[in-house]
């Protein structure tokens, strides 16, 4: 009996079996694009080996990449668009936004990044309908089924898979969208449709449309994927049921990614924070900044006060969706990082060698110098080790291609050209990190980090010393290389519930307790949809305010209880400081007025009570674990030094001063000089400072 959760990385991926004894174990397999499947089915059959374990698990959990990929590529389906009549160029228009949405600071500077995207939908297949709803909810056009069943017929004859509508003001008012879902199903049957009042019922026009397209868009793709998956799991003997991580932390039914495909945009990057939240609970750390570092990205996100950083709006390729998700921030730096000389200066990312052919130590084919390289080169990784030995590298390839590519044109040694690349990439790390905190309004002394991934051990000791955080944690010790697909298998199934109704503060505390009621009603319907009821449900209650004649809002929590005046005073409050925490003291500004916008709900129900084995811990001296000695090229030493590597006999209460590494079965942990490493019960591995360990 069990859990498993896989997550589908660009490199690899990674799969936890979370026993009910709380025994963990991991297994990694390359990822196998552009049929990510094949690698699910690959690191499934290597943990199943005949020993029946997915015919025993109570629960599959998985993040996929599937419909980021359809995205970002453009393989989604061909998909129609239905709107108001007079409404049909909101998508093209893209509230002028889709010129900027998205796009780092550097690229705003140059004008051939100020394009708008690829349409998922040109104009020629947004069809209109003559209907009409006011602000209020109330019909003011009936809808025309004549113009209506035309519409779905022109979309059909032009080979549409699946049909987005959007209507004005339907939030307010589902009948005319739901008659229209009805209408496609009798004149196109079998066709996906999405409708926004089912997927994004919130104000925002174009947001409204775009999420609903979108969601149009990677359906079809997404649950055929999800279908053969579950195809394959079954004929291998499981039946346990299948869920799907979504972008804002929790995981629903497979059977629900039709409707809600948009959800899982952000699926794999959560499942670390999910994770991070989980430990961070059981070793009393509220606040966690959490870095995933992966072959191809470091993605990075916040738990503030016990919770995730979650936002109610996400953007890809430009398109800003309605769809609440964890605020995670991500740049192409990661093992696969490719080094590259740009005028005389050695840059390392954004492009990757991901997968296929990955860096150039993996013997694929690559020629281009990575960071995987530099630590192989450097002696940090055992090119004869990665992977317990199973994944051989070859550390003459990686120095060929940094010589040729990187040293050489920089006259500079191979050694100290490796030894730049980390640098580089640590710093473009540790600048992210920065932005996730100290221009949000918080200060990094106030958390510890979970640096985790692949190559989280390998460079969070540098990261997390440069931030100067209380302390760096590398979570669970072999099992932060696949700490995201732990977090698929720790995760509550959630539900989303929303409903827009603009009205400016002092707020009517009958209405406000009604709108949360009905939302809680409809929350508690969707967790119970199949019959699942798990224990432990929670209802998070959220809105979303502004000052009067702003347009972004800034989600402020509500407390449970009975709505009172004394309780919307104290959502003013809270509202204001989160404002002041994100645009500075002093520039909250009540006398403007404070609108509602959005009433949100969260709810949560915890099908599987997960847990990790906790052993007492031992003796400090770590000499019985040591496994020799390497003189290694430390860049802050400015030479090379006797370096302790220690391997898998370490165990809990272990302590011990850097330089030093850890070689664990499926990551590198590198304790830089001047940094004491400890493992506690839980087999974390965690560093301070020399002296405060």
């Amino acid at each position: 009996m069990g859990t498993i959760g896989v997550d589908t990385g660009g490199t690899f991926t990674d799969l936890v079996y979370l026993r009910d004894d709380g025994e963990i174990e991991v297994t990694k397999r390359p990822s196998t694009p552009p049929d990510f499947s094949k690698g699910v089915v690959d690191v499934v059959d290597a943990i199943d080996q005949d020993r029946g374990v997915l015919g025993s698990i109570d629960y599959f959990y998985h993040g996929t990449t599937v419909a980021t990929n359809a995205m970002i590529t453009g393989s989604g389906a061909k998909i129609g668009f239905i709107t108001t009549a007079g409404h049909r160029d909101i998508l093209p228009i893209m509230r002028i936004i889709g010129r900027s949405a998205g796009r780092s600071e550097s690229e705003l500077k140059q004008y051939s990044y100020s394009n708008k995207p690829t349409p998922i939908v040109p104009k020629s297949r947004i069809a209109e309908v003559f209907e009409r709803v006011d602000y209020k909810g109330a019909v003011v056009v009936p809808l025309n089924e004549d113009s209506a069943r035309e519409a779905v017929l022109m979309l059909k004859a032009l080979d549409v898979e699946a049909i987005g509508v959007c209507f004005l003001w339907s939030f307010k008012n589902r009948s005319h969208e739901r008659r229209m879902r009805e209408i496609i199903e009798e004149e196109a049957p079998g066709m996906h449709v999405s409708i926004s009042s089912d997927i994004a019922p919130a104000m925002r026009e174009y947001e409204r449309s775009a999420t609903t397209a979108v969601n149009a868009h990677i359906a079809p793709l997404l649950t055929s994927y999800l279908g053969e998956l579950q195809g394959s799991l079954s004929s291998r003997g499981m039946t346990a049921p299948l869920f799907v991580m979504q972008s804002m932390g929790g995981s629903m039914r497979a059977a629900d990614s039709e409707r809600r495909s948009v959800n899982t945009l952000a699926s794999g990057p959560a499942g670390g924070v999910v994770a991070s939240k989980f430990l961070g609970q059981m070793l009393g750390h509220p606040n966690i900044i959490c870095a995933d570092v992966g072959g191809t990205s470091f993605d990075v996100g916040l738990v503030v006060d016990g919770e995730p950083i979650i936002t109610s709006t996400s953007t890809i390729n430009q398109y800003t969706l309605l769809a609440p998700t964890i605020d995670i921030v991500s740049i192409g730096a990661g093992g696969g990082s490719i080094g590259w000389v740009d005028l005389d200066r050695l840059r390392v990312g954004p492009q990757s060698a991901g997968a296929d052919p990955g860096p150039a130590c993996y013997g694929r084919g690559g020629t281009d110098p990575t960071v995987t390289d530099a630590d192989v080169v450097l002696g940090y990784i055992d090119p004869d080790y990665f992977l317990g030995g199973n994944f051989k590298l070859d550390r003459t390839l990686a120095e060929k291609a940094i010589e040729e590519k990187v040293a050489r044109p920089l006259n500079m040694s191979v050694r100290d050209a490796a030894s730049g690349m980390i640098e580089i990439a640590n710093h473009h790390m540790s600048d992210l990190m920065r932005k996730m905190t100290i221009e949000r309004g918080y200060d990094p002394r106030d958390f510890v980090v979970y640096g985790f991934g692949g190559a989280g051990p390998v460079h969070g000791g540098a990261f997390g010393r440069e931030l100067g955080v209380q302390e760096t944690i590398f979570p669970l010790g072999n099992i932060a290389s696949a700490f995201s697909a732990l977090g698929l298998a720790v995760s509550d199934l959630t539900t989303v519930t929303q409903l827009s109704d603009l009205a400016l503060a002092p707020f009517d505390p009958a209405t406000f307790g009604k709108h949360f009621e009905v939302l809680e009603v409809e929350a508690l319907e969707n967790l119970n949809a199949d019959g699942t009821r798990g224990g432990d449900v929670t209802l998070q209650r959220i809105v979303e305010l502004r000052y009067k004649g702003q347009v972004h809002q800034v989600d402020t929590p509500v407390p449970q209880g009975k709505v009172t005046a004394k309780l919307l005073e104290d959502v003013l409050a809270e509202f204001e400081t989160r404002y002041e925490r994100l645009f500075g003291r002093g520039s909250g500004f009540r006398e403007a007025g404070i609108e509602l916008v959005t009433y949100r709900v969260v709810g949560a129900t915890r099908v599987q009570n997960a847990s990790i084995q906790k052993v007492e811990e031992g003796q400090a001296d770590a000499t019985s674990a040591r496994t020799g000695v390497e003189k290694l090229y430390w860049r802050e030493l400015g030479e090379e030094v006797e370096t302790g590597i220690y391997g898998g006999g370490l165990r809990p209460g272990m302590a011990f001063d850097g330089p030093a590494i850890i070689r664990f079965e499926a990551t590198t942990a590198l304790i830089h000089p001047g940094q004491r490493a400890r493992m506690d019960g839980y087999g974390n591995v965690r560093i301070t400072p020399q002296g405060e360990g």
